[in-house]
């Protein structure tokens, strides 16, 4: 294993590596940037495209479900055309997306757009995390995952701040003029600079597992999206989970029978890949939708602006990436479980302390909590990343990436669509709480409210409008109490989540190593890939009369080895 993690690192030069990681790491900027920058212009283009409250949700629904259909399919992609090609694709359609969406001149064709520029950024990290952990040697692979999250550390910290401050005085357009330059210069140098990669074996298309997938996500991420606007128990929301859980058993069922599958669910079989990844689905769904509801309590509960909330968020993240650095640097001299479960103690623990916050609650304050929040964050993505992609084979890293992406994008919306119900239901729960502890007969409440006459009295307002007055302050009162109180409780339901994922990430289930085919499969997929033209063991080119046979040869056992082509 260790010869064949050699070929795969060592066949770039350190400059070729380092220039690789500038090319996409310039990928991954502008795509974080480009997808944190829509959430600010709803407004501008609710006015300027005539666009119905009802009707804006696919600003950002339309392209989260494009990147999550085209993740999945990402394996296959580079196996058809290889890394470089794909990420030529990738990065000139989220150009030509941006540049669309720049000048757009109606709804369709934005949403048109948009869905254009998801397609193509949807699919960039994954394969840049593929690549990265490819062309660098096993001892540094931590820290090229790493690089990978570096674009969610300058993406959000910079690009909400240019936009927000370009709103102020321009049209929303120029939003995407932003990202534009980036875009087209990374897709100019890949172009040009970035090196050919070794590609996997060129695998047949699953068109039915394609179908059947596409329609389960699709179906599960409009419901979740839109349970909360239409109802949970709405007939459209019931009917949407319903399509949904009837495209995946398909799904499962047609990538289970066929030989060269879409997803290989195989890969489950594996205890410490299937542990990481239920690290990472509920992590991504914790965080990511624990990242716009702290967002919008800045707003709502302490009254911060918009704009005070950007630089509010710069600082964190700017940290964040060099956490990311420093932490990937030490996953590759530590065990990840060591990283992860410390990330997750610190998450419990900032959850749990700023679960009393309140409107008194200051900027200093909450620049804590979000640097703490984050820094948990970096000390459990990076290591788990990698505890990912090493519990499995290398030539599986593709696939790996492709799978892990594709629970992260479900467990995004998930995520938010959980914060928001659990929000609500706890809003309810507490307003309803304080109108029954508060009623009109009570001692307390009748001495809030003469008190609260009296002050009105004194401020010189008409004496027949005193009471209506007193009695809307005080309701005013008991919702703004209710509100506190249900972003304490989600802030005890974050820290909840926080622990179980504890179970998952001990380190006693990264003991298990990666059970592969068992030998009868192994030569019925032989067989089937010599029929279709893609030998599973390539060895290199040599003379015949000097050509010696393999190692595992020599020793009477013949190696299942995939060592992936070169691409064109």
């Amino acid at each position: 294993m260790a010869e064949q993690h050699a070929s795969m690192s060592l066949h770039l030069s350190v400059r070729e590596r380092w220039l690789t990681t500038f090319l996409l790491g310039l990928g991954l900027i502008t795509f974080a940037i480009d997808a944190s920058n829509t959430q600010l212009i709803l407004p501008q283009l609710m006015t300027s495209l005539r666009v119905e409250v009802y009707q804006i949700h696919w600003a950002l629904t339309a392209p989260g479900i494009a990147r999550t259909v085209v993740i999945a399919a990402t394996g296959w992609l580079i196996g058809w055309c290889g890394p470089r090609t794909l990420y030529l694709l990738c990065i000139g359609s989220m150009t030509l997306g941006s540049l669309g969406s720049m000048l757009a001149w109606d709804w369709p064709s934005f949403i048109f757009f948009r869905v254009l520029a998801g397609v193509g950024g949807g699919m960039i990290p994954q394969i840049s995390q593929a690549i990265f952990y490819q062309i660098f040697p096993p001892g540094q692979r931590g820290m090229a995952l790493g690089f990978a999250l570096m674009g969610w550390s300058i993406g959000p910290a910079f690009g909400p701040l240019m936009g927000g401050n370009l709103l102020e005085f321009a049209s929303w357009r120029v939003v995407y003029g932003v990202t534009l330059p980036l875009s087209g210069v990374g897709l100019l140098l890949s172009w040009w600079k970035l090196p050919s990669l070794r590609r996997p074996a060129r695998r047949r298309l699953d068109a039915y597992g394609l179908l059947t997938m596409s329609v389960a996500v699709t179906t599960l991420l409009l419901a979740l999206s839109q349970g909360n606007r239409e109802g949970w128990d709405s007939s459209l929301i019931l009917t949407l989970f319903g399509i949904a859980g009837v495209a995946a058993v398909a799904f499962v069922a047609v990538e289970l029978y066929h030989p060269e599958p879409l997803v290989e669910l195989r890969l489950f079989r594996t205890v410490p890949f299937v542990m990481a990844l239920i690290v990472l689905f509920l992590t991504t769904m914790t965080f990511r939708g624990s990242g716009p509801m702290v967002a919008i309590l800045m707003q709502r509960l302490l009254a911060f602006t918009p704009l005070l909330v950007a630089w509010t968020q710069m600082a964190p993240n700017l940290l964040y990436g060099v956490a990311v650095l420093l932490v990937g640097r030490l996953s590759d001299r530590l065990p990840c479980s060591v990283l992860v479960l410390s990330g997750l103690f610190l998450y419990i623990a900032a959850f749990w302390s700023y679960a009393g916050m309140n409107e008194m609650t200051t900027f200093g304050i909450v620049m804590a909590f979000l640097t703490i929040r984050l820094i948990a964050e970096a000390l459990i993505v990076s290591p788990n990343n990698l505890a990912t992609l090493q519990a499995l084979p290398e030539h599986h890293v593709y696939m790996a990436t492709a799978v892990s992406g594709l629970l992260r994008s479900i467990a995004n919306t998930m995520g938010t669509a959980v914060a928001a119900v659990v929000w609500d239901l706890r809003y309810n729960h507490r307003l309803l709480q304080h109108a029954e502890a508060s009623p009109v007969d009570t001692v307390g409440f009748t001495t809030a409210l003469g008190r609260l006459e009296q002050t009105l009295q004194w401020a010189g307002e008409h004496t027949t409008q005193i009471p209506t007055q007193a009695l809307a302050l005080m309701h005013d009162r008991l919702v703004a109490e209710a509100h506190t109180a249900a972003w304490q409780d989600y802030f005890l339901f974050n820290a909840l989540l926080a622990i179980l994922c504890l179970f998952p990430a001990l380190p006693f289930w990264r003991r298990e190593r990666y059970d592969d085919l068992a030998p009868s499969q192994a030569a019925a997929a032989s067989v089937a890939a010599s029929s279709n033209g893609a030998p599973v063991v390539e060895t290199p080119r040599r003379d015949p009369a000097t050509r010696t046979p393999p190692a595992g040869l020599r020793t009477g056992v013949t190696p299942r080895v995939e060592i992936p082509r070169q691409e064109a």
